[in-house]
């Protein structure tokens, strides 16, 4: 009876370790299968259930901006003038010069909105790529604290192009709580160092992002992707209580010989 016995509970230890082997083989082979598929799959339904923190920015890869759809009107934000955007014209040309590398501009550290009474580091932030019906797109993250996130492909200060930040707005420091009232006029200064750049507010926006179709959200997105003027972008969501909608601010530089550094 005992040879029986040790015989049944043998049987039991090998099926329980085939079983463990077979859940080993699977799992390995579902991570297998992930990795060879690429990028996670967005889930916008779960992005919507969202009522606090950042709802995400999605924007497609390598895309830019379409200049009819951030096109600023630069006349309403009348004090402090801002710099127009005017493209240079060539002048004659002795002989054929190579392209310049395009200026990077410099990285940002600090951001100060005095009409918010806002003041806060500047952190570098990067995106996850992520697939949705077959086509890659970037999401972009915020810091988990309280500071201002730079969008790290996007151009850094003193340099044409589209400098984007993002952040928080009612988790980890809220930073951005206030960023719905910022107004047209208002100056915006951000700091690389001891180097001080000041910009104009000339446009501002609340826009519909929660149960958005994807393409809503990436008509939303035109405002981070780059441009060919230099500007400056803030985004957040609002209101507190949720992230039904998409803040977004848009400012110019302003002309270097109205710049002066923020009071001590």
């Amino acid at each position: 009876m005992n040879g029986k016995q040790q015989q049944s509970n043998s049987h039991w230890v090998n099926v329980m370790i085939y079983v463990g082997l077979l859940i080993v083989v699977f799992a390995f082979g579902m991570g297998l299968i992930d990795l060879l598929a690429g990028p996670a799959t967005i889930d916008l339904a779960a992005d919507d259930e969202l009522e606090f923190g950042f709802l995400p920015v999605y924007a497609p890869d390598q895309g830019t901006a379409d200049p009819q759809a951030v096109a600023l009107d630069l006349g309403s934000a009348a004090t402090p003038t801002p710099e127009p955007f005017a493209i240079p014209t060539a002048g004659p040309q002795i002989s054929p010069t190579p392209s310049p590398t395009p200026d990077p501009g410099l990285v940002p550290d600090r951001l100060v909105i005095p009409s918010i009474e806002l003041e806060a580091p500047i952190i570098p932030i990067g995106f996850e790529p992520l697939r949705y019906e077959g086509e890659i797109y970037n999401q972009w993250l915020a810091p988990a604290e309280r500071a201002v996130g730079w969008h790290n492909t996007s151009v850094g200060l003193g340099a044409p192009g589209n400098t984007v930040m993002n952040g928080h707005h009612n988790i980890y420091g809220e930073v951005f709580r206030d960023l719905y009232r910022v107004e047209v006029g208002a100056t915006i200064q951000v700091y690389s160092g001891d180097q001080l750049f000041s910009y104009v507010v000339v446009y501002t926006d609340i826009l519909p992002e929660r149960n958005q179709p994807l393409e809503v959200r990436l008509a939303n997105s035109e405002w981070i992707q780059p441009t060919m003027d230099e500007r400056l972008t803030l985004i957040t969501c609002w209101p507190y209580e949720s992230n039904t909608h998409r803040v977004v601010v848009v400012a110019v530089p302003i002309s270097a010989a109205s710049q002066s550094p923020l009071s001590p």
